[in-house]
């Protein structure tokens, strides 16, 4: 096995021929022309080097052999041109920070032609760090200068494009931090249905709405409450809980040539994460309607009557029809198809596993409406949800109503499309939520931190873009930065519920009228706050981290990134200790000759600990090569003092390197 200084890559184990160009490289056994690191080990004093460093710039020219076993080339000399064919080759890479060890880094594929050597995969040329989240526990506060001057300009923002509108009746908005909210104000008229009012009032905090499709959010909610508890597994398939659940397999074809029979095709078997993630195949509603004709001029419209008639027929004996006799619309897990009918069977499925699990099913909740408010809206104290609306005259004066589509604020769903979209719930209910979701600690919350951070991931990634798919998340980026809302429309009512986990806050949009692009007014929101809470970290970090570090002749240096959008991110430019500069002892092991380089700090999500992201050294500068080197190279195997030797934090206002067993003092 290599050392660590001799590492390099060796590209495909095949039987050797010698390699003919302008200059030949003749072999009498193998040959190698290594693409990076050997030409690093031999810069200087023989002839070799020079020949090799000379060869791999025509070899990325002319693309690489046909057959090849990366040795040391014996020695080069002239030679009739002949043209490379274009070689696919596998890799692996031996680790210089392990010593040794064995790692599979290199791509099983990578590229060699006439442009050079390509991964293929196609990645920023920096890997952002993960964030020191400070916001979680020192949350930012209205006062801070930075941002009293965002929200105002927000304020301002918010005002013009509501009075600028005559598509919006109202906006109902708040941004919120793990100390709660930060923002929060009502635009508009509260009930623009009402033309005779004096004086309309604004919505405000209390105002009620229905939040559409944020009622998945809570439906996946009650599905991690009982799983914690053991009611229910992830991967349990739903005909566990709901046995009449029958998707069959068969397809379109078989289907509507007449070939295919409901009562005997066998059942895809699909899960409750699957449905949660919509990932089941499940189609968007069911039942359908059905247009006598189709194509047609002009698309009907729906009257109330036909409104209520329509979410009458959504029973669960429609829906469990529909679904046993209709194919899925694509293989499960294939990728997403936004699915009300799916995030139904989720509800339907929590209410019959707590029954099951509970030795008196008779007294559990009967309805999703009543296992929520048991599970989440009493626990909480939101006093401003629910599914149905009560006679309470005051709750009634709270609601907010559309000029538009106005028989929409007290329609009934029902108990079996309660759980797709039928919740009615208020700012300052959504913002307690809210709330225990961005805690550390979940303060208050009916889930644990953990599995809120198990939550908060994306399941599928549409493709090269930065659209991501949850349970239910719909995650984007705003500002370069990622979050993870839920959305939701019905006729009148547009709502968002959206999360930025890096820096520990949210905001939430509650809407009437006819513009429904929620997205645009979050989007905007987080533009105007996003660049002073970044200033806001920035300077926390300074004070908190950064500067000149000592313990006699000890000395460690921390600094921040100041090189384009990720300037947030702490770095290490100096760690001497004993007179050993550390930074460079390890890097020179990776393969870097001549003196250190600046080192990322990772936070390891504990206040003040990080670890040092070293990565690859003769990878790290690969274009394209994005974050590769550095996740796989995290806690090396290799401590000292009980310690790892990529281990530093702070600690009660002193910097500690623990594998060094010093401990510093801001200079």
């Amino acid at each position: 096995m290599l050392n660590g200084r001799q590492g390099f890559h060796r590209i495909a184990q095949q039987t050797a021929q010698p390699f003919v160009n302008e200059t030949r490289v003749h072999l009498t056994t193998s040959f190698n022309l290594d693409i990076y690191i050997e030409v690093a080990h031999f810069s200087s004093g023989t002839n070799r080097p020079s020949c090799t460093q000379w060869a791999r710039s025509r070899i990325m020219e002319k693309g690489l052999p046909e057959y090849a076993n990366l040795e040391n080339p014996s020695k080069c000399r002239r030679g009739r041109q002949k043209s490379l064919p274009r070689r696919i080759v596998r890799g692996v890479l031996f680790s210089s920070l392990t010593l040794g060890a064995l790692y599979h880094l290199v791509p099983e594929r990578a590229e060699f032609s006439s442009k050079g050597f390509r991964f293929p995969w196609d990645r920023p040329p920096v890997c952002p760090a993960p964030k020191a989240n400070l916001f979680a526990f020192h949350p930012p506060r209205p006062s801070d200068e930075v941002v009293a001057k965002s929200l105002e300009n927000l304020d301002n923002w918010l005002t013009k494009k509501v009075s600028q509108s005559d598509d919006i009746d109202n906006i109902d908005i708040a941004i919120v931090t793990a100390a709660g909210p930060i923002f929060q104000k009502g635009y508009g008229v509260l009930k623009a249905n009402d033309t005779e009012a004096e004086d309309p009032a604004p919505p405000d905090a209390n105002s009620i709405y229905r939040i559409a499709s944020i009622s998945k959010m809570f439906t996946v909610l009650e599905t991690l409450i009982l799983r914690e508890r053991g009611s229910l597994n992830w991967d349990d398939p739903i005909e566990k809980y709901l046995p009449d659940f029958a998707p069959p397999s068969y397809g379109w074809s078989s289907y509507l040539s007449g070939t295919a029979d409901p009562k005997t095709a066998s059942r895809e078997r699909i899960t409750l994460r699957q449905a949660a993630t919509h990932l089941s195949g499940i189609g968007r509603d069911y039942p359908p309607r059905n247009l006598k004709e189709w194509p047609v001029l002009e698309l009907p419209s729906m009257s109330e009557e036909e409104d209520r008639e329509w979410l009458s027929n959504r029973t669960r004996s429609h829906m469990m029809k529909a679904i046993s006799q209709y194919p899925l619309i694509n293989k499960p897990w294939m990728y997403p198809i936004y699915s009300n009918t799916g995030i139904d069977m989720l509800g339907l499925s929590n209410v019959a596993a707590n029954k099951l699990a509970s030795s008196h099913p008779d007294k559990e909740p009967q309805t999703h409406k009543d296992l929520l408010k048991r599970d989440i809206f009493d626990p909480l104290g939101l006093t401003g949800s629910f599914y149905r609306v009560p006679d309470d005259q005051i709750i009634r004066d709270r609601i907010a109503i559309p000029k538009n589509a106005s028989h929409w604020a007290d329609l009934i769903m029902g108990d079996a499309d309660d759980p797709a979209g039928g919740q009615f719930s208020s700012l300052a209910d959504l913002a307690k939520v809210m709330q225990t979701f961005l805690s550390p600690v979940a303060r208050g919350g009916v889930i644990p931190a953990h599995v809120v951070s198990e939550w908060l991931r994306p399941v599928h990634v549409w493709g090269a873009t930065k659209q991501q798919v949850g349970a239910p998340w719909e995650i984007d980026e705003v500002e370069n930065v990622q979050y993870f809302s839920k959305g939701g429309n019905l006729p009148g009512y547009h709502t968002e519920f959206s999360l930025f986990p890096e820096y520990s806050y949210g905001i939430i949009v509650l809407m009437n009228g006819q513009f429904a692009n929620t997205l645009e007014i979050v989007e905007a929101a987080a533009k105007h706050f996003q660049p002073a809470i970044a200033k806001l970290y920035t300077s926390d970090l300074e004070r908190r981290y950064v500067g000149t570090w000592v313990n006699g002749d000890d000395v460690a240096e921390i600094s921040l990134d100041r090189k384009g959008k990720h300037d947030e991110t702490l770095i290490i430019k100096k760690l001497v200790i004993g007179g050993i500069d550390v930074l460079q002892l390890v890097q020179e092991h990776g393969g870097l000759m001549g003196g250190s380089s600046p080192v990322a700090l990772w936070s390891t999500g504990r206040v003040g600990e990080f670890r040092l992201a070293f990565g690859r050294e003769e990878l790290n500068r690969v274009s394209g090569i994005g974050c590769w080197p550095y996740w796989l190279s995290i806690d090396p195997g290799v401590n000292s003092r009980g310690a790892p030797i990529d281990l530093l934090y702070w600690d009660r206002g002193y910097l500690t390197y623990p594998s060094g067993g010093v401990s510093f003092e801001r200079k």
